[in-house]
Parts: C-alpha cells; structure tokens; sequence
C-alpha cells in the first residue's frame, strides 16, 4: 500500500474518532444526578388507613421519590403548633393532612390564619374531610386561594338520598347530630332543604351535653330510641364527627329498634351496623389526593390553582348481615350496582 494511501487512511480514521468523541454522551461524572427524594409529612389521625395507603401506592406506581414523614396526631395527642414548627424544621416538600380536625390544626380557618401557628408558607394538600367550605378550610372550591388544596370524600346529599331511595322507599329519614360540629349541622341543613324538593320528612334530634356542654356518648342508644319512636323509616348517618367515633353503640341501637342506617362515609358500614351508603371508598381517594400531590411535587403548580374535586365514581355498598338481621335486602334491579360487605372489620376508617 503506498504512502499516500496509508496517510489518507488514517486521516479518515482520525476524523471519524473525533465524531465518535463529538457524539458520544458526556462522561458520568457529568451525567445528571436523580434528584433527592420530596419530603412529605403526613399528619394523620390514628395510622396510616385505607385513604394514607392509596396516596402513597399511587406515588409509588407513579415513580415519585419521596420520603415520608407520618405523624399520628389523634393516637398521640400531638400538639398542632409543634407539628407546624416541626413541618419547618424538616423543610417539607409538602404537608398531606387527614380529616377536618388534622386539616384545621395544621393551616386553620382561612380568614383567621396566624402564621406563627398555623402553615402558610408549605403546600398543604387535605383529604378526607367531609365539607372544606363548610370547615372554612377553603373559600371556594374552585379557587381555593390560599396555599392549600385538596379532594372531597362526601358524595353530595341528593345523590346519596336517590341511591338510599333506589333501596327503600324512605320517607321519613332521621338524623342525630352533635350542635357543636359544624358540618353536623350544615349536614342536616342539606338534608332539609333536599326533603322540601324530594318530598321526605326529616326528623333532627341534637346529642343531649353534659354540664361541660360536651356531647354525651351514653345518650345515643336513647336518641335512637327517641328517633324510632317517631316511625322513621331510616336513620342518616351525614358528616359527624362525634356519631361516627361512636358509631358501634349508635347503628347498633339502630339494628335493635329495627330501624336501618344509611351512611355518608364507608366506615359505619364496613366496621359497624350501618346497612348501606353511597360512598367515595377510601383508597381511591387517597389515589387522588396523589394525583394532586403529584401536581404539586412534580409539575410545580400551586395549590391555590387546583381546585377541590371529588371522585367521577362512587361505591354503593352494602352490608349483607345487617340485611339479614333486618330482612331488608337489595332489590333485584340493584344486585349487579351494589358492593357487597360481609363485616368482616378490615376498613381503614377514622375520625373525619
């Protein structure tokens, strides 16, 4: 081979080395890092539920790194102010609150915020709290407006009271419900005012108080008792807080008066002796408030700028051994809508 052969050979090869080098990737040094996982503190009631579950295997599904940080507020009695601080200290990424005393303690009323106290300056996304408006943890739900969003559990009052209807035809509905919560109260408004457009009676009876003015637990089976004795045809279950803490002793005084409990939220029916609720189930609820978390973390939207929103599906369970114990079972045209529940005690439910 001649020489100039061999010098234009190995001009063509270093030309193509220096494209390999032009082309080739940088080296891993300088290869972007995986950022760090997103801090999140979750501020529970009493563990880690059906709703807490579905929030973090969303984001697991979705590859989201993140490093939780779980407080149990409700089983230890923790102080809302020293979780804010803590919240600081940490520099969470974002707070996930559960229920409507959580949600409260941690960003309070929204026109009565004290940012010494109460979280203005972290992302806080809520869930399982019956009636944010109503709580004045948002103004609007469409704008929230504040540094906080979240998703609704409740499904609206109307379309439970079709679905209660679809079973039974109910028309007188009984409702007991502690004066001093607020969406207790807003509940039983709804209810009302639903009763005057769907031609129902509605029989209120407020939880007797103690000299403190505290609701007392002891008079629910005589509240029943008061209830059955006006002939309702069932006894709703809305958004209460104190009814649902004891909701064992109220639907079990229910089953023994022979009077059927419908309820707003899964828990009364899947741990307790509610016979059937329209219900948003827990788990997929949590699933959206991860949907809204990743919103926030990932694509870097604002709180302020995601409305509140429910669930497009919701579960009409049933409990088969209260409609046994009751003789009241599904209707047929309903068999293939509903979810069965057998009791078996395995919901995630808490305090709302």
């Amino acid at each position: 081979m001649s020489a100039r052969r061999l010098g234009s050979l190995a001009a063509c090869l270093a030309l193509a080395l220096m494209l390999l080098a032009a082309l080739a990737p940088a080296s891993s040094a300088a290869e972007p890092k995986s950022r760090p996982p997103f801090k999140v503190m979750m501020v529970l009631w009493r563990g880690c539920e059906d709703a807490c579950r579905g929030f973090q295997d969303y984001l697991a599904a979705r590859h989201v790194p993140v490093q939780y940080f779980v407080r149990h507020a409700g089983t230890l009695n923790l102080k809302f102010p020293d979780l804010v601080a803590e919240a600081r200290a940490l520099k969470v990424d974002l707070v996930v609150t559960w229920g409507t005393t959580a949600t409260l303690g941690m960003v309070g009323e929204y026109d009565k915020v004290d940012p010494a106290r109460h979280l203005t300056d972290i992302p806080t996304l809520f869930m399982i709290v019956t009636d944010p408006v109503a709580a004045r943890v948002v103004a609007d739900l469409e704008k929230p407006g504040r540094n906080v969003t979240g998703t609704l559990v409740i499904v609206p009052e109307e379309t439970q009271i079709r679905a209660i209807r679809s079973y039974l035809p109910v028309r007188r509905i009984g409702i007991a419900y502690n004066e001093d919560e607020v969406n207790a109260v807003a509940s039983v408004e709804k209810v009302r005012a639903l009763g005057q457009k769907m031609d129902f009676e509605v029989v209120a009876k407020p939880v007797p108080r103690d000299d403190a003015g505290k609701p007392v637990a002891s008079s629910l089976p005589d509240v029943v008792a008061a209830l059955a004795a006006e002939k309702v045809d069932l006894i709703y279950i809305g958004s209460s807080s104190f009814i649902l803490n004891n909701r064992d002793v109220f639907t079990r005084a229910a089953v023994e008066h022979g009077v059927p409990v419908a309820a707003a939220g899964e828990v009364p029916v899947v741990e307790s002796d509610a016979l059937l609720g329209l219900v948003s189930r827990y788990y997929t609820v949590g699933q959206l408030t991860g949907t809204r978390a990743e919103q926030i973390l990932v694509e870097g939207r604002k709180p302020e700028d995601i409305p509140v929103e429910a669930l497009s599906r919701f579960s009409l369970i049933v409990n088969m051994q209260v409609a046994h114990k009751l003789a009241l079972y599904p209707p047929l045209l309903l068999m293939n809508a509903i979810e069965v529940i057998k009791t078996d005690k395995t919901a995630g439910g808490a305090k709302p």
